[in-house]
């Protein structure tokens, strides 16, 4: 049982792993003010998405797309940061009028300076770099962004290239909290996206330049900053709006707050940096963990046969369930699942001996499960010892086959052995 108990709690993590962003999201009071098309607020430590707007429709990822890009070159160049790559001609094509490094062909700079240009000032041609020296051509790149999309489970993603720039590439705002939280684990892509300045080095084209941070949530003297801004990035098209993806951190707590589709308004301000804002300050102030379930609840009791003056034993949780509700959730709301192996033990009992699993469900939706277990000893008694053991032995399938295979010749010698009493019966007789 101890070993079930074992399999069980690896079982119920990985559902919890792979189960979706949300399962109790609530409604923002101040919906109506929200200019982004397309939201998701998601707690990365309790991994909850705690607000959704269009979070799976399918939209342009833009400057979005160079969260993968550089998460795929700090895994494939991991402590080989310091490698130099030459730039190839192929890397600077088509890049007119975008964001760039100003990298020429057969200039040679590090992957550490790549990954900084691409993640901190959104750098086209060093996006573009770092994918040619991973997958060899722009076609082999994408493949692997999209296989690591999918290992993600961003299933309605699509990455066409390395930068984001003018593809019918497409991704929600769910799969983005999904790639954007699994890229917040990496600390050092997190301590590059950070970062407000970097100086790329001299390399054997250029002099040493300092790159400038264009995640406006970073800059002091920008209007849309934001002090608990940790960093991601940030982008903007007249065609599709601005791309927003910010990790901040309040009380307890980190989150990912991703936001598409907000349009300047007629003073030339993006309100979806104040989306971003208000929607994190609301979380942090309505959101909380809370126990849901106590280890010291009793579920159930269960029946024990040949136990030792006792019957039945109690059941009760593996532990206290907690989940990451509105701090006004009606607690009361809540009810238990619970699923049983057994009708009945046998003594010996164990305490903490796995006998099933309970699921703990708010308003139909299940918030959290933790294995049931025996709440104490029992022993077992000596007589029900022995009637258990022969109850164990006479319906063991060798026994049952091993007394179906008798069964013929023990009814024969039966009937044998009842015929010549018989016959002696009739022998001794007397005659009338």
């Amino acid at each position: 049982m101890k070993r079930k108990l074992a399999v069980l709690l690896s079982l119920l993590s990985l559902i919890l792993i792979f189960s979706p962003l949300s399962v109790h999201a609530k409604d923002y009071e101040n919906e109506e003010t929200l200019t982004s098309e397309n939201i998701v607020v998601y707690n990365m430590d309790m991994e909850f998405c705690v607000y959704r707007k269009n979070y799976n429709e399918k939209v342009s990822p833009g400057s979005s797309v160079k969260i993968m890009t550089a998460l795929l070159a700090l895994e494939y160049f991991e402590n080989r940061l310091d490698t130099i790559i030459t730039v190839p001609a192929t890397a600077l094509r088509g890049l007119e009028g975008s964001a760039v490094l100003s990298l020429k062909e057969d200039e040679e700079i590090s992957v550490l300076d790549l990954i900084h240009a691409t993640l901190i000032a959104g750098m086209n041609d060093a996006a573009n770099t770092l994918a040619f020296a991973i997958g060899g051509n722009m076609k082999n790149f994408v493949d692997l962004m999209n296989a690591k999309a999918k290992e993600l489970g961003a299933f309605d993603t699509l990455y066409l290239n390395a930068t984001g720039l003018s593809s019918s590439a497409y991704t929600t705002a769910y799969d983005t909290a999904r790639i954007a939280a699994y890229a917040y684990e990496n600390k050092l892509f997190m301590e590059i996206c950070s970062k407000r300045f970097y100086t790329v080095a001299e390399t054997n084209l250029h002099p040493a330049v300092t790159i400038y941070t264009r995640n406006s949530f970073l800059t002091p003297k920008s209007e849309y900053y934001y002090s608990n801004a940790e960093g991601m990035t940030t982008g903007y098209s007249n065609e599709d709006g601005a791309q927003l993806v910010c990790a901040a951190s309040h009380g307890n707590y980190a989150y990912m707050c991703v936001a598409f589709g907000s349009k300047k308004d007629g003073t030339g301000t993006i309100g979806g940096y104040s989306d971003v804002k208000n929607l994190l300050a609301w979380a942090s102030g309505n959101y909380a963990e809370r126990k849901v379930l106590d280890r010291s609840q009793i579920i159930c009791e269960l029946p024990v046969r040949a136990g030792k003056d006792v019957a039945h034993v109690l059941i009760v949780p593996y532990k206290s369930v907690y989940a990451f509700l509105d701090k006004d959730e009606d607690l009361s709301k809540i009810t238990l699942s619970e699923q049983l192996y057994y009708e009945k033990l046998n003594a010996p009992v164990q305490k903490g001996d796995c006998v099933g699993f309970v699921t703990v469900i708010l308003d139909g939706l299940p918030i959290g499960s933790t294995p049931l277990i025996a709440k104490t000893n029992i022993r077992q008694s000596f007589g029900g010892g022995l009637l258990l053991g022969v109850e164990k032995v006479v319906t063991h399938p060798v026994f049952i086959a091993f007394f179906l295979i008798a069964l013929p010749f023990l009814c024969s010698f039966i009937y044998k052995v009842r015929k010549k009493k018989l016959q002696k019966n009739d022998f001794q007789k007397p005659d009338a």
